[in-house]
């Protein structure tokens, strides 16, 4: 209960601070509007009353008869606080607009409706008071309410509420984190690293030109005031229009005459609060594309990791297999014995070597479809057991020499998805390389390494020829499908090796020579990659949102 009230005590405090500060300004500028709206979207509903009362002592002095004597209606009308005018609208658009859908978005056409409709409002009673005035017997230049003032009270209070309102958005769109991985944020954004760069230099370089050009020349610097903010908004969003267009206003405002009813300051007013209004608009569009694409970005990352994961789990499965039929044929391999040992001496010595011959074809058959679908070095030994005895043993039976070197770091890090890719692809790699050519050697070798907090692993493939006459293409063929049998290859082309690669963010080149064939694959881990916060929008959400 203390806390509640100790709240409610900052903000009567901090509020009331704020509007007597504000109170007296510009008449072309009302940065309390800003303040009022900005307070009422922010803030909770329990908190509005002590909006009221916090402007409501404020009000009632500066409306006295001794501060501004223009009449009883004056006085009574400027004495009820303003905050009061905004309330229903805001209330209205919260819960029939759905003008927060939730805590961390906004809808924008909702926002830009409850501005409109809250600018016109505060206009009114401005225009009705001012149409009320009394002004006392003798004065000198009496004031006569036009239709052009209220023009100028509208856009004074659209400025206003353009100046605050983007920054207290922004800070209320924020992820909730610690002060200190706050600072960290604001320190490393790339916006505030170019709003201090670009924005607030270039910002203070125009200001001061404005006030030493010539007449003539300071609508177009004033002008020229805008283009800082439209760059960041193009790269950065909205949030770089909230920060570029309030730097921008500021120094329009402070460079330029407040006087009521020019036709010049509000022609100024009107141009930049429709050039406000379109880069804010403008940046909420560049948000949504840009969350768009980051949405796209990550579902696109979830795809390529189901796709490892779904290779991943047929490796596993194609290991479970081979370990189930390598249980089996050892089973069946005593069973045969057994039986030919029952009944040798019922059957010829001569039909009996025959069964065990054809006992033993069998045995051997399974056995190189069990190394075909899973190596039983890999599962004993290793990866490196594997490349090295598996592949140069189908290589040695098929008269090709075969070198293997490992070099680097950090291949048994990684992943073991990525274990699974880098035999299947240097499979494939070997299978592809010897249907190239004749090669007497083929030459593999395989680095692992560290980049970045990054782990990655090259593997390259080499055939090599000493002159030896090559064999006729049907021979050639048939010698590479026994290969690819051999290592349980599907003899894959160059592009779907790459695609294959492209799925561990890898990449594949090749390079011909005239006595040589080379194949280079680079893979990456994912695993190891640090993973990027996902902040993006649906892209099925039919309306635009800030964010």
């Amino acid at each position: 209960m203390e806390n509640k009230w100790l709240r409610q005590l900052a903000v009567f405090v901090v509020y009331g601070t704020l509007y007597t500060l504000f109170r007296r300004n510009y008449g072309i500028w009302h940065i309390l509007s800003g303040l009022r709206l900005s307070c009422l979207l922010l803030l909770p509903y329990r908190y509005w009353p002590t909006l009221a009362l916090a402007e409501l002592g404020p009000g009632i002095y500066y409306a006295s008869p001794a501060e501004a004597p223009f009449g009883p209606i004056w006085w009574i009308g400027n004495s009820i606080p303003s905050v009061l005018y905004a309330m229903p609208i805001v209330a209205w658009c919260k819960r029939s607009l759905g003008l927060f859908p939730s805590r961390h978005l906004i809808r924008a056409k909702a926002l830009f409706i409850c501005v409109a409709l809250s600018t016109t409002v505060w206009t009114t009673v401005t225009a009705l008071l001012l149409l009320a005035v009394t002004q006392p017997p003798g004065t000198q230049n009496p004031y006569h309410f036009q239709s052009i003032d209220a023009v100028q009270l509208f856009l004074g209070h659209y400025a206003g509420i353009l100046t605050v309102l983007p920054i207290a958005l922004a800070l209320k769109l924020q992820r909730p984190q610690t002060w200190r991985d706050r600072f960290v944020n604001w320190i490393s954004n790339p916006l505030l690293q170019e709003s201090c760069v670009l924005l607030l230099p270039s910002m203070a370089i125009l200001y001061w030109l404005n006030l030493h050009a010539p007449e003539n020349i300071r609508p177009v610097i004033r002008m020229t005031m805008l283009l800082p903010a439209a760059w960041l908004t193009m790269k950065h969003g909205w949030r770089a229009a909230s920060v570029g267009t309030t730097a921008a206003i500021i120094c329009m405002f402070l460079s330029t005459e407040p006087l009521l009813g020019d036709v010049d300051v509000i022609g100024a007013q009107a141009f930049i609060t429709f050039s406000v209004t379109c880069l804010l608009a403008l940046g909420v569009r560049v948000s949504m594309q840009n969350a768009v694409e980051e949405q796209e970005r990550i579902d696109a990352k979830a795809a390529i990791k189901l796709a490892q994961q779904g290779l991943y789990l047929c490796e596993l499965r194609m290991r479970q297999a081979s370990q189930t039929l390598e249980q089996v044929a050892g089973g069946l391999q005593l069973t045969q014995t057994r039986l030919l040992n029952r009944f040798k001496h019922m059957i010829p010595p001569m039909e009996g070597q025959s069964y065990y011959k054809q006992m033993a074809a069998t045995q051997n058959q399974v056995y190189q479809l069990v190394e075909s679908m899973h190596p039983t070095a890999w599962r004993e030994r290793g990866l490196p057991a594997a490349l090295r005895e598996t592949i140069g043993r189908a290589l040695d039976e098929a008269n090709v020499a075969y070198r293997f070197a490992l070099t680097g770091r950090g291949l048994s890090q990684l992943s073991p998805s990525v274990h699974a890719a880098i035999y299947r692809l240097a499979c494939e790699a070997v299978v592809y390389v010897f249907a190239q050519h004749a090669w007497s050697t083929i030459n593999f070798s395989l680095r692992g390494g560290l980049t970045h907090g990054q782990r990655w692993v090259v593997l390259r493939v080499e055939g090599q020829i000493d002159h030896i006459e090559p064999p006729l293409p049907l021979q050639k063929k048939q010698e590479s499908q026994h290969l690819a049998a051999k290592l349980g290859a599907n003899s894959l082309n160059a592009i779907a090796m790459r695609d294959y690669a492209r799925l561990y963010n890898g990449e594949l080149h090749t390079s011909a020579e005239p006595n040589a064939f080379r194949m280079t694959v680079l893979l990456h881990d994912a695993g190891y990659r640090m993973q990027e916060r996902g902040t993006a929008t649906p892209a099925s959400l039919p309306e635009l949102y800030i964010r």
